[in-house]
């Protein structure tokens, strides 16, 4: 879905994502002869009248509103860790939940097997959905807000690989929309050049020890080459 520029920025405010802008010009001062504009003016017919509506909207608001409201889409929340430069991780949690020791501890396993792991595995970021202070839930929403996280972390950071950890990662920010568990092991470019893999979450691989032989088959083409 399509994001507009004042949108985007409150995503990446809403997401803690700083921003740096030019600053601003100096403002240009027209020198226009006072008669010159006093005659502009006076030709300006009489009767007529510019109508402006009551409460103006910005252009494509109503469009985004309705895309919103699409496809509604519960409240969740993803941990983000970002283990190396290249590397960002992207796991599905319970709303108001924090990652487990033992989902922690799993991580940095699969992290450092693949070589992208330093001392100890940082606190994730989280990300929580709806923001606050949004009463929508569409699901085109949530996948707007991931993704503009998502490309602000490979264009600022150099991000080349997106490890998407269970069903909702994957359906949020999987282009091809594939269905989960199918695509478990799949692999496809994101917006601005980065790789995404889509893996079992750490909360299934846990209940489930032989789905880590799945995700070791979808994450070794990220070890390092000898």
């Amino acid at each position: 879905m399509p994001v507009s520029g004042g949108l985007r920025d409150w995503y990446l405010s809403t997401l803690g994502v700083v921003q740096y802008r030019p600053r601003d010009t100096e403002p240009v001062v027209l020198d226009l002869h006072s008669q010159i504009v006093t005659e502009v003016v006076n030709t300006v017919p009489s009767e007529v009248v510019v109508a402006l509506p009551e409460k103006p909207e910005l252009p494509g608001a109503e469009d985004e509103l309705t895309d919103f409201q699409e496809e509604q889409i519960g409240s969740f929340r993803l941990a983000c860790w970002q283990p190396s430069e290249d590397l960002l991780v992207i796991n599905g949690l319970a709303p108001g939940s924090v990652p487990l020791q033992e989902e922690s501890g799993l991580l940095a396993n699969i992290i450092r097997a693949i070589g992208r792991l330093g001392d100890v595995l940082s606190s994730p970021q989280l990300i929580d959905w709806p923001p606050l202070a949004v009463d929508q839930t569409g699901k085109p929403g949530a996948e707007a807000m991931l993704s503009v996280f998502v490309e602000a972390r490979v264009k600022k950071q150099g991000v080349l690989w997106v490890l998407l950890m269970g069903e909702l990662p994957a359906a949020l920010l999987l282009p091809s929309r594939s269905a989960y568990p199918s695509s478990v092991g799949h692999m496809e470019e994101l917006p601005g050049g980065a790789r995404a893999i889509v893996t079992p979450s750490l909360q299934e691989m846990l209940a489930a020890p032989e789905l880590k032989g799945e995700t070791w088959r979808a994450i070794r083409v990220m070890t390092p080459q000898p």
